[in-house]
């Protein structure tokens, strides 16, 4: 009878346990749900810190970013400035030119011809380019003192024919071609016939990419924002042109990459992703003897405002450091020396690019692309 007792306690012990234990609250779905959601966002980071590439451009010196807005601004104001300069004769401009009671020695339409001479009767050839209007009367008198007393001599422009700018690129009709009237930026294109258009898909689109669109005047690449002047008619960005001007309009369906310096086979690249310093100049044919590893530029950007990094190559290459990703429209440029600033390194690229870039559009013209 005991042992029936104590067997019956037993189980109504085991009963009592297993029902506190089933009344034991346990973790709502959603916190169970939330926290899981949070574990696996924090792998998911983790993750994607790990997948994702690195914007390593942060690893290297930049020795140049450009001008500021202010900076900008007060460049344009300057470059709109008339200066008031004496004009200097050139080839293909035309003068009539008046000897004072010398009605028979007075010309009419004289052209400066191509070795920069005009024609006079009695003196014959007279070199006038490269002179001011107020130094070739002077130079023409003088001639004319062995035949004339106290010649007084005067000329009248007609028509300024030596002052060109040249424009290459996505426009319709690139070449070069005559300021007149005070030509200025926006008239550039429209002297052009405009810019290039295409069709894809079945669409009409511009094939001008103007993001990358500068304007050089020497050695130097002018601040003008070709977005700011053709898509926003900005009248800051509209400077008059000069004499010698470059005006370059890249293509908006093409990408790629420039390597200029010390390379074997110097050029442009089409981009692809992924793309890097080293590869870049493998495909270039790899580096001279002479080349300068340790200072290499990477200019990023447009070139009226770029971003200009420094890297050691001979560290990447050793596996030092890492290599620098490339981005669309970047130049390279491996130097024999130390670089100098920016100014000193596009006056070294410039006469490169542009061989490059009037070798593209001569290839496409005679493609007919």
């Amino acid at each position: 009878m005991l042992l029936i007792k104590n067997l019956f306690n037993l189980i109504i012990i085991m009963i009592v346990a297993v029902l506190f234990v089933a009344c034991v609250a346990s973790p709502k779905p959603e916190a169970s749900d939330k926290s899981k959601l949070l574990n696996n966002e924090k792998v998911s980071k983790t993750k994607k810190r790990n997948m994702t590439f690195e914007v390593i451009e942060k690893d290297f010196e930049i020795i140049h970013n450009g001008l500021n807005e202010n900076e900008e601004k007060k460049e344009l104001l300057e470059l709109h400035k008339n200066e008031q300069k004496d004009y200097v004769i050139g080839a293909g401009d035309m003068f009539n030119i008046f000897v004072y009671e010398e009605l028979d020695l007075s010309v009419k339409g004289s052209v400066v011809k191509a070795d920069g001479t005009l024609t006079f009767q009695l003196i014959g050839d007279v070199k006038v380019a490269g002179l001011t209007i107020n130094q070739a009367m002077i130079k023409i008198s003088n001639k004319l003192k062995k035949y004339l007393v106290n010649p007084i001599v005067s000329i009248i422009p007609v028509e300024f024919r030596s002052t060109s700018f040249t424009i290459l690129g996505k426009v319709s009709l690139p070449g070069t071609y005559q300021i007149t009237n005070n030509t200025k930026a926006i008239d550039s294109i429209a002297i052009a016939q405009g810019l290039s258009i295409g069709i894809f898909e079945d669409n009409t689109i511009e094939l001008a990419d103007l993001e990358h669109a500068f304007i050089r005047r020497g050695n130097k690449v002018l601040p003008v924002n070709f977005i700011e002047l053709v898509r926003k008619g900005n009248p800051l960005h509209n400077i008059p042109l000069k004499d010698k001007d470059y005006i370059y309009i890249p293509s908006a369906l093409n990408t790629e990459v420039y390597i200029l310096g010390e390379v074997n086979l110097p050029g442009h690249y089409g981009f692809k992703e992924r793309m890097t310093l080293s590869q870049v100049v493998t495909y270039a044919k790899g580096f001279k003897k002479t080349a300068n590893l340790k200072k290499v530029a990477i200019i990023r950007g447009n070139l009226t405002n770029p971003t200009v990094y420094l890297a050691n190559l001979e560290d990447i290459l050793e596996g030092k450091m890492k290599d620098f990703l490339m981005k669309p429209f970047d130049i390279v440029y491996i130097p024999t020396s130390t670089l100098g600033d920016w100014n000193d390194i596009l006056k070294t690229i410039m006469p490169s690019l542009e061989a490059i870039q009037s070798g593209y559009i001569t290839n496409q013209i005679i493609r007919g692309d």
